[in-house]
């Protein structure tokens, strides 16, 4: 079977070359540029759906360069998802040695970049079932939906970070949560003593250490000259927590321990007000002072428990 071009042939002569040269430019930035260790959520989620935007333009360009159009449907499909699979693993693989963090979720984005294709873009979808089609074309738009869904949730989260600043968490929306990483298991919970009132859960666990750090926030802490958190220990065993602060320069370097704020606290049972002097962070760097104006990472967490323990911590913020 015969399938006519997609792309008429007054406009080959264009459009082909600068698709070329476009997926030329996206494929070498699968291994430079991209999203860095501290980049906003919603860039970070943008920057995936590049997946599917590459591997639906390449079966497009592919079997129009090829003779490709000229096979049958089946042979067609089968080539498209066989390189789909094999080229997206190859590209994962290769990314070990150029400083990127290989993701199973690509994998699957690629897939639905290759489905967006056959769909909408390849000759080939006029030679499936109408109504088997319909169904395939509604399922993949509801698919890439929920692929831009984390990007709204981050941008919602995101201004609403900068309009509350100086307070950095106070955990009374849900995607809070997602400002917080770290080997702890972390959930938003009901403050136990003030009902209504909203903390963060982190399940402590035994390893050398263990916690939360404070991952996405507005960074310039310049005019400011506290930082303050609460912690609830629920027990009545006290427990010693760190909190830990580093700027910009320091993930840059070797992350000494003298080159960034360290302070142990012993926390009693109940709720303990932490309040850190700004200036005491600044001049925490054995050899020069840290830069408040790009506040890099805020860690919260315990070394050696004898057994796994809980804490809250609610009210986040700068004074």
């Amino acid at each position: 079977m015969t399938i006519r071009d997609p792309v008429p042939k007054n406009s080959r002569f264009y459009f082909f070359p600068l698709l070329t040269m476009v997926m030329v430019l996206m494929s070498i930035l699968f291994f430079i540029g991209g999203p860095s260790y501290h980049s906003p959520r919603s860039f970070r989620s943008f920057w995936n759906l590049g997946h599917i935007l590459y591997f639906a333009f390449l079966p497009l360009l592919l079997f129009s360069y090829s003779q490709g159009k000229q096979y049958k449907p089946l042979y067609q499909l089968s080539v498209i998802f066989g390189i789909t699979l094999s080229l997206g693993a190859l590209v994962e693989l290769f990314q070990y040695g150029f400083d990127r963090s290989p993701d199973m979720g690509d994998i699957y984005r690629n897939m639905l970049g290759a489905c967006m294709s056959v769909a909408f873009l390849l000759p080939i979808r006029k030679t499936l079932p109408k109504t088997p089609m319909l169904i395939f074309k509604s399922t993949l738009i509801i698919l890439v939906a929920l692929q831009c869904f984390p990007i709204a949730i981050a941008l919602i989260d995101e201004h609403q970070a900068r309009r509350d600043f100086p307070i950095l968490s106070d955990f009374e929306t849900p995607s809070q949560i997602q400002r917080w990483t770290g080997d702890a298991a972390i959930s938003i919970e009901n403050d136990i003593s003030h009902p209504g009132n909203h903390t963060m859960q982190v399940a402590l666990t035994t390893q050398m250490y263990s916690g939360t750090a404070l991952k996405y926030y507005p960074t310039n802490w310049q005019s400011y000259q506290w930082f303050q958190f609460r912690i609830y220990n629920p027990s009545s065993d006290a427990i010693k927590i760190t909190c830990r602060i580093h700027d910009k320069k320091h993930t840059q370097g070797l992350q000494r321990y003298q080159d960034r704020f360290n302070q142990t606290q012993s926390l009693s049972q109940g709720w303990n007000t932490i309040t850190i002097s700004l200036e005491e962070v600044r001049r925490a760097p054995e050899k020069r002072q840290m830069d408040l104006s790009q506040v890099y990472g805020v860690g919260i967490f315990s070394s050696r428990l004898p057994h796994p323990r809980k804490i809250y911590i609610d009210d986040v913020r700068l004074l």
